[in-house]
């Protein structure tokens, strides 16, 4: 009980500290394979903090994967749900700023997102 505790804390953490460096992380943009490398190096982590032997590590490899496709697919919705969110503001905000204030502020938002969607 203590290890799977272990695990899904190590998990969360690991979670809070991907969300927390995606929004602070400023220029280099990695690419879908350095992503896979994170992963990995992710699940080596893991796998070194329960102090799984191997047949744990056979086991706990699938459950993991699973888990860090859940996580993609909920920062992906979220991610909609903020650009809904942001948008929605935007429109909110369109009487009360001028034309060049609101231009500047919707190139503001577009350059996030493709920094975004590049990541």
């Amino acid at each position: 009980m203590i290890t799977i505790t272990l695990i899904i804390g190590i998990l969360i953490g690991a979670l809070g500290v991907g969300l927390w460096g995606k929004q602070t992380r400023r220029g280099g943009k990695p690419s879908a394979n350095g992503r896979q490398d994170g992963k990995e190096a992710f699940m080596q982590r893991i796998l070194k903090e329960a102090n799984a032997d191997s047949l744990q590590a056979k086991q706990m490899r699938p459950l993991m994967i699973e888990t860090m496709a859940r996580i993609d697919s909920l920062q992906m919705e979220t991610d909609n749900k903020v650009r809904s969110v942001i948008n929605s503001f935007e429109e909110d905000i369109k009487p009360i700023l001028r034309e060049d204030q609101l231009k500047k502020l919707q190139e503001f938002h577009r350059r996030g997102r493709k920094d975004k969607e590049v990541k």
